[in-house]
């Protein structure tokens, strides 16, 4: 059992993250497979780790492992309270005009490509309010704190 009581948020989403991925390893990276609140955790740092890098284009260039759709990110930002963030998602998934866009790396590299603005590095038509959001992980912390490991 995890004292979360005694952590500050720093530690709090070490200690969480390091125990969400090693769960996800034991499963083979597959995100269905690992409970709450250690599901969330792994994706929201996994993607915010992304995201702060270079923005929504780094986090839709390449596969997630599975293949999840992008709703399950944009669920896991909604959960933590990131509306905005969870709408960014939704929005840019949606602007690459398939159905699955999670499935289609080709279709979505091009898509990027063709909408790239190079002084403003992002795709013109997506809101990337969440590159660099300080709040996105204390927003965590506080879910976590609610949603504590059983």
């Amino acid at each position: 059992m995890i004292d979360i009581a005694a952590m500050d948020d720093d530690t709090l989403l070490d200690t969480m993250s390091h125990v969400a991925f090693q769960k996800l390893a034991l499963v083979e990276n597959d995100l269905s497979r690992v409970e709450e609140p250690y599901r969330t955790v792994a994706m929201i740092i996994a993607a915010q780790g992304v995201i702060d890098n270079g923005g929504l284009v780094y986090f839709f260039e390449n596969d997630w492992p599975h293949t999840p759709p992008y709703s399950v990110y944009a669920d896991a930002y909604e959960r933590i309270g990131r509306l905005a963030a969870a709408r960014a998602i939704r929005d840019a998934a949606a602007s690459f005009g398939i159905e699955t866009p999670e499935k289609n790396v080709e279709a979505r590299r091009q898509f990027i490509e063709d909408h790239y603005n190079e002084s403003e590095f992002g795709v013109d038509c997506w809101e990337d309010c969440i590159c660099g959001d300080e709040t996105v992980l204390s927003a965590l912390a506080e879910w976590v704190r609610k949603n504590p490991p059983e």
